[in-house]
């Protein structure tokens, strides 16, 4: 069993600042035996305090390095140690106004902690227990598959439920309500047998979303705000039901290719329960105060009962690693179990890490693509000790390989058409259908280059063209551009080659019908 109580010298540190106070406080309400006293405190005093300081040079260095690898628009940053918030924020939001604790932004599947903890409040007040089937509390919802009825509300928790991840993803007419995820699952099969395999599923999370407007008599926004944002204190927090659905103060995030970033509209997807919430950092301040509590609200209010509010964050530590809306982040080198939860969409990403144990967490809020689970991991173990985690943006090596490949590909599609006259000169006395043969390559790289980005959407299990060539256009651009390289290289050679052909070919039958000169 790992000793979560070694090893944590930085914490150790900054806590020494308040037994230094309470030694003070004593020296000063006893009786005066000298100078050594007060001078011990104060010596204490200060190396508490460059500890301090030493802990937030690092999070302030951490800050920057992940402003600077993924070249993000706009992030806010949450901190939370010793029960001390910290708030740094940076750049600028979609329309060009300063980010601030108060900017709201999506933080995607960090919503699905607030689904769990919707559906473990509903458990507390009696409506069902988590392992009873879903069918049996829901009656709507049932599947093509027999199986369904096997489903539990705790497979739908922690991803056991069968549910193939890519159920109802990136449909080209997103369900606008939990209740339309529900009947449109009546037609999908299962991709293994429930409570047996570990699948990530948005649309599990969406069911959940349902079976509380079931139990509750409530639409689940009206639910979450009633029940957990206003409680918390959450005033500026809200929940849509799509992911590109307007949002009171909310701008629009980025997206592009390297450095190039433009604000545009999110991608339309239904993100009832698992994606939904736009908050700020002032509100996930309260959030995370909330995780590293008791389950009660700021006014004493229990949110879940204490048994429950455990069970929250009691993630199994098995080859999922994953509980009611959290993952366990921790690894070897930690010195406290840590649990937490990105939030991923094109044109936000987010993160929430913290332990139960220690009380430290961070909170990651940015209006482009990023990994702030690193940045918020980084955060954590400045202060609880641990290993950070490097900060890299896989799709810039990603970018440049494909706008390479792009690059030489219009080079040959120059070539091609540069030498398409020499070509067509030389295969004019050639027979027809010889002709044409030589031509097949080409016409096939036209259309594998129109259909690339749909080629590319099969691979994530994207069926639907609408939305494969959306999704790929919004999280892939260099795929795209990719595309319609190879599509106007290869196009715009075997046009160049059937027109100098056509040429070549009449110039040639116009040579032999011209009469022979007399003598």
């Amino acid at each position: 069993m790992r000793n979560y109580r070694a090893g944590v010298r930085r914490r150790t540190a900054l806590r020494a600042a308040w037994a230094v106070a309470a030694m003070t406080a004593l020296v000063a309400t006893a009786p005066a035996a000298g100078a050594a006293p007060a001078a011990s405190a104060a010596a204490g005093t200060a190396v508490a305090n460059d500890a301090a300081d030493d802990v937030a040079a690092q999070v302030d260095g951490y800050l920057a390095e992940y402003i600077r690898v993924h070249r993000a628009p706009g992030v806010a940053l949450v901190t939370l140690a010793d029960g001390d918030v910290r708030v740094r924020v940076h750049g600028v939001t979609g329309d060009g106004d300063p980010v601030g604790e108060d900017t709201p932004m999506r933080i995607g599947s960090m919503s699905k902690a607030f689904t769990a903890l919707a559906v473990l409040q509903q458990a507390d007040a009696g409506r069902f227990d988590l392992d009873d089937p879903v069918a049996e509390v829901l009656p709507e919802f049932r599947m093509a598959d027999d199986r369904y009825r096997q489903i539990t509300v705790e497979d739908l928790l922690d991803h056991r439920s069968g549910l193939a991840v890519t159920a109802l993803e990136y449909s080209s007419d997103p369900a606008s309500a939990p209740a339309t995820t529900v009947v449109r699952l009546a037609d999908e099969d299962l991709a293994a047998d429930p409570g047996t395999t570990a699948m990530y599923s948005n649309a599990g999370y969406t069911v959940l979303a349902r079976l509380v407007e079931h139990t509750s008599g409530m639409g689940f926004g009206e639910y979450l705000e009633q029940r957990v944002f206003a409680p918390l204190g959450m005033d500026s927090s809200t929940a849509t039901e799509l992911c590109d659905a307007p949002s009171p103060g909310l701008a629009r995030g980025f997206s592009g290719l390297g450095p190039l970033l433009v604000a545009v509209p999110e991608l339309p997807q239904g993100c009832a329960g698992n994606g939904g919430i736009v908050s700020t950092a002032r509100d996930m301040t309260s959030w995370l105060r909330f995780q590293v509590g008791d389950g009660a609200s700021p006014s004493g209010e229990r949110l879940l009962d204490a048994e429950t509010f455990r069970a929250f964050h009691d993630v199994p530590a098995d080859a999922a690693e994953y509980g009611y809306g959290w993952h366990r982040t921790t690894t070897e080198d930690e010195t406290a179990p840590l649990i937490g939860h990105g939030g991923t969409l094109a044109t936000f990403a987010s993160g929430i890490e913290f332990s139960p144990v220690t009380g430290t967490g961070a909170v990651v809020l940015s209006n482009a693509a990023g990994e702030p689970m690193a940045l918020t991991h980084n955060a954590v173990v400045a202060v609880d000790g641990g290993t950070p985690r490097s900060t890299s943006n896989p799709f810039d090596p990603f970018n440049a390989v494909v706008l390479g490949i792009a690059a030489l590909v219009l080079l040959a599609g120059v070539v091609v058409v540069v030498r398409s006259r020499t070509w067509a000169v030389r295969r004019a006395a050639g027979a027809p259908r010889w002709r044409v043969l030589r031509l097949v390559p080409l016409a096939v790289l036209t259309v594998l280059g129109a259909l690339l980005p749909w080629l590319g959407a099969q691979l994530m299990g994207l069926a639907e063209p609408v939305a494969a060539y959306r999704v790929v256009l919004w999280l892939y651009p260099a795929v795209v551009l990719l595309g319609l390289a190879i599509f106007l290289a290869a196009g715009g050679g075997l046009t160049a080659r059937l027109v100098r052909l056509r040429t070549a070919t009449a110039q040639k039958a116009t040579v032999r019908r011209a009469p022979a000169p007399h003598r």
